[in-house]
């Protein structure tokens, strides 16, 4: 019976410990360059309202004109619902204006930093809080 609860115990700390580890390194942002801010305007292609984050797909002109696509991440749900976000705010073919936090390898997209549509602004403040902290923490 004793080593049948033992084993209980150390299976919990285990997957514990693994769900603090997941955590810790799903909320780095080394992806991104924290240090740089883009702006850029757009058109929403996909929204997809989500935990842990909400991500989304923007259709914009690139430096040549030419019409290209880029993935953001952004917030969680509740960053947005507590700027009075929902997910029916968020229709395909929306026009937008946003600044983000480009990906350090060079592609298109990142972390976003905030976004207006329609007279109102989100302003992402997990990526704030990571510059704070200190960018990757």
């Amino acid at each position: 019976m004793y080593g049948s609860s033992a084993r209980l115990v150390a299976t919990a700390l285990s997957l514990t410990s693994l769900w603090a580890t997941a955590a810790s390194a799903h909320h780095s942002f080394n992806t991104y360059d924290m240090s740089k801010t883009v702006a850029i305007s757009g058109t929403l292609k996909e929204f997809r309202w989500g935990a842990p984050h909400s991500s989304m797909v923007l259709v914009y002109k690139d430096k040549k004109g030419a019409t290209a696509q880029m993935s953001l991440i952004s917030g969680s749900p509740l960053a947005f619902s507590k700027q009075g976000f929902a997910p029916r705010d968020f229709h395909k073919g929306d026009k937008v204006q946003l600044t983000y936090h480009p990906y350090t390898n060079g592609l298109p997209g990142g972390a976003l930093a905030s976004l207006t549509m329609n007279g109102r602004t989100f302003s992402d403040a997990e990526a704030a809080a990571a510059i704070a902290g200190g960018a990757g923490q």
